[in-house]
């Protein structure tokens, strides 16, 4: 049905055809903004009211039913001071129906008027469904994928798998996978993560991050060698072109290591907050637990790891996992992630803790834990001596890594290098660790963030880059310096600090 040609061929007739289809455009707000702007303007230029009545709605009529179930093509009420005009919007019985009052009589130019708006009204509220359904659909849609990230964060691969097959059929038949993740304006989230749907061809796990509002996660699973290496690139070539959009990229980690792989993508994100190209890679900085020898450091890490073992396989997976993420987030971030309570979090971590013997609020302790959880599966060599931490990060090979990190540190003209190391052995309490320096709190929280830009590490918020930070004082030092003076990370014997 196309609309009335104006009555008589009026100017003012057609000026009010346009000036009707420009308040019916469907912008960006979508066709239910764009009806209510419609009948807000018509009401106005009819001097009354107009309104869309649905199907059995308790204000219908009697009139205005009959025409909502087409026995008419439309009808009007005239009362003492009040006149209504009924037509349908069409679209299939039942109609909805637009009622239009005002004081006067409708003549043919104002009924004319009614009748193109009821077309246009129509039209736009079939569109409007169209979106509702849509937007149920992607609900849906990401409920599900949210679903399968939390039950991969969790270790709960098999479920992952099932779950998985009712949205994206294989995607997640693979033993391994790695993990993009995009800091992106919160408004425009989700426009990059569709964006990131299209770039990655369904051959990505694309979900907002349940616990940062302007992160936006890709799982790419890797069945096969070389399968799906082409994404990375497109992410990063999409990053370049975004000013306001920063990516991080995890290495390759078993399937059931997610966690593993997000700890990994956020390290990576936050570096390439300091990087010009606004993209780090797995591979674009050294990793210190790489450094420490093979067969050594995984003996140290199984022997660490072992009260964890003989836990039941689901309640073990649930710690590790949960352990993975808690010694890199807060307790809040991590239920978010995770998809449980953060009551859950904290138990679950109590419990890790004292089947370890380990003080989890210690930050020297917590850097243990983190590099033994990055080694618990590397294999083992029978009868390998099981060195400390301390011994197996102070390896030639460690030192010189050590000394290029905190080098950096010596472009500041303060004594950075000493707040930090009194920093690590504070605890990471600010307060004292200007009681023990003699400085303002302030001063040292300045320090630490310069800290941050020279080292392009996060260290106010805790976690990995807190833990290089300490490995890498453990590193040069050891126990040999005073303000380092004490320090025992994790001998064979177990996870424990001596000050």
């Amino acid at each position: 049905m196309g609309l009335p040609k104006p009555v008589n061929g009026t100017t003012a007739q057609t000026a009010r055809l346009k000036e009707l289809l420009r308040h019916a455009h469907v912008g960006p707000d979508g066709a239910d903004v764009a009806a209510r702007r419609t009948m807000d303007w018509l009401a106005r230029t009819i001097g009354g009211k107009a309104e869309v009545l649905c199907p059995g709605s308790k204000d219908t009529v009697a009139e205005a039913a009959a025409v909502s179930r087409g026995e008419l093509g439309s009808a009007g009420i005239s009362e003492t001071g009040s006149h209504t005009r009924m037509v349908p919007l069409g679209g299939g019985a039942p109609f909805h129906v637009l009622v239009v009052t005002r004081a006067r009589p409708f003549d043919g130019e104002s009924a004319a008027l009614a009748g193109c708006a009821a077309i246009v009204l129509g039209l736009l509220l079939r569109v409007a469904g169209a979106e509702d359904d849509r937007r149920q659909r992607e609900a849906s849609s990401l409920h599900l994928r949210l679903a399968v990230l939390q039950l991969l964060m969790g270790g709960d691969v098999s479920l992952a798998q099932r779950t998985a097959a009712g949205a994206q059929p294989g995607l997640l038949d693979a033993d391994q996978a790695w993990m993009a993740l995009l800091e992106v304006p919160v408004e425009a989230r989700g426009q990059v993560a569709r964006h990131c749907e299209e770039l990655t061809a369904q051959r990505a796990l694309v979900v907002p991050c349940p616990a940062y509002d302007n992160h936006v996660i890709a799982v790419v699973p890797v069945a096969e060698p070389g399968a799906a290496d082409w994404i990375g690139p497109a992410l990063s070539e999409y990053v370049a072109r975004q000013p306001r959009v920063f990516l991080g990229l995890s290495g390759l980690h078993p399937l059931e290591q997610v966690s593993a792989a997000y700890e990994d993508a956020y390290r990576n994100l936050v570096a390439a907050r300091y990087l010009p190209g606004r993209r780090a890679r797995h591979t674009d900085r050294m990793d210190p637990v790489d450094l420490l020898p093979v067969a050594e450091a995984a003996r140290w890490a199984s022997d660490l790891l072992q009260p964890l073992e003989a836990l039941p396989v689901g309640v073990r997976g649930q710690l590790l996992s949960t352990m993975s993420l808690a010694l890199r987030f807060t307790a809040v971030r991590t239920a978010k992630i995770m998809g449980v309570s953060r009551n859950t979090v904290r138990s679950r971590m109590e419990r890790a803790g004292e089947l370890l013997g380990a003080d989890l609020g210690d930050v020297r302790v917590r850097t243990t834990l983190h590099v033994a959880l990055q080694l618990r599966d590397r294999p083992t060599t029978p009868g390998c001596h099981g060195l400390g931490l301390s011994a197996l990060i102070g390896t030639d090979a460690g030192r010189a890594w050590a000394r290029d990190v905190l080098g950096a540190l010596d472009t500041d003209g303060r004594d950075l290098h000493r707040t930090l190391g009194v920093w690590i052995l504070a605890n990471c309490v600010a307060g004292e660790t200007a009681e023990q320096l003699g400085l303002h709190p302030q001063t040292v929280r300045e320090h630490l963030r310069s800290a941050e830009i020279l080292l392009g590490r996060e260290l106010t918020a805790g976690g990995a880059d807190v833990y290089e930070l300490a490995l890498a004082f453990l590193a040069l030092y050891g126990t040999h310096r005073p303000f380092l003076e004490q320090i025992s990370m994790s001998e064979a014997e177990g996870p424990t600090v001596h000050r």
